[in-house]
């Protein structure tokens, strides 16, 4: 009977850790996505493109802060 119990225990930690281990990658990612990202707009600001995509930006940031928020909540 204990065996059955530390089985089942066993897979429920190894489930949780999996679970939580993909919500830090996509917070991570969408991190990385974001810093990347900056740094292209940083590069297209002198050629006038970057000016255009400023609100395309803003949008994108507000949009990544709610879908951070819905996945920790």
């Amino acid at each position: 009977m204990e065996i059955l119990l530390g089985l089942f225990l066993f897979f429920v930690f190894i489930v949780a850790a999996f679970k939580a281990g993909v919500l830090l990658l996509k917070i991570i990612f969408t991190i990385l996505g974001s810093i990347i990202g900056f740094f292209v707009i940083l590069a297209l600001i002198p050629l006038g493109i970057g000016l255009l995509l400023i609100p395309a930006i803003i949008i994108g940031v507000i949009v990544v802060i709610v879908k951070c928020i819905q996945l920790i909540l």
